[in-house]
């Protein structure tokens, strides 16, 4: 099943990673999560080690998402080149941004993505050429609305094709209004209600991200459709502290 099959039917979940250690990948996919984003934004992985965190993930058998440095042409294809079962594109919050990242996610006729069939994504071009630039603009899409002024472009920004899944980043959110790290000030959840209203309306995919067991459960109640739980060195993080503490003489 992709991953756009999975959160038609029930919630993804899954969480970001910001491991060099493709073992953390492919571990995730046997605990059963739904994706992983590898993260090249706030992470330390080249694009040698994405390649191999997707090698990973596939083993796995978890889909693998990219979060792009940025939103340009070059980062978004050399991460879609990996193979990624999708991309996901930061700070985006006007019109132009969105088509900028629709254009570089996807080929003639629904973008300008630079070309390519050596690589990774074409089984280093032995996929047939027609076969692979057509398959390759059904990859996930999922743009990250950041900040109020993403906020304020959203209903011309839902209207542009091409767009899976609509990213909400609470913390970049909640500085934007003032209230940096305070994902549960008033001022953030009603931006996110505003934001997860408009999506819908807009048959959009609608995802986020949470790092507490209670705000996980509550957007899943709330009905997004793809959430990242925190982040796989986190958690490894946490685990230990929890055995270790707990049992400590």
């Amino acid at each position: 099943m992709s991953l756009k099959e999975t959160f038609q039917a029930r919630t993804a979940l899954g969480c970001f990673s910001k491991t060099t250690d493709s073992a953390f990948v492919e571990a995730c996919g046997y605990a059963g999560l739904d994706f992983i984003i590898i993260d090249m934004e706030h992470g330390p992985v080249s694009y040698e080690t994405v390649h191999n965190h997707v090698r990973a993930a596939k083993l796995g058998g978890v889909h693998s998402i990219i979060r792009a440095k940025s939103n340009d042409e070059h980062s978004i294809g050399s991460a879609l080149d990996s193979g990624a079962d999708g991309v996901q594109v930061p700070n985006v919050n006007t019109v132009a941004q969105a088509k900028q990242a629709v254009s570089a996610a996807k080929f003639h006729p629904k973008g300008s993505r630079g070309v390519c069939r050596f690589v990774r994504a074409a089984n280093f071009g032995t996929q047939d050429k027609s076969d692979y630039f057509s398959s390759a603009n059904e990859k996930l899409l999922i743009l990250q609305v950041e900040g109020v002024e993403g906020v304020n472009n959203l209903e011309e920004i839902l209207a542009i094709p091409g767009i899976d899944v609509l990213f909400i980043g609470p913390y970049d959110l909640s500085q934007s209004v003032g209230k940096p790290g305070e994902v549960d000030a008033p001022e953030v959840t009603e931006l996110m209600q505003k934001i997860a209203e408009q999506a819908k309306a807009a048959d959009v995919a609608l995802g986020t991200f949470c790092d507490s067991l209670e705000n996980l459960k509550k957007f899943k109640q709330q009905g997004f459709d793809y959430i990242a739980y925190s982040v796989d060195v986190n958690i490894f993080t946490e685990a230990c502290k929890f055995i270790f503490t707990s049992n400590r003489c």
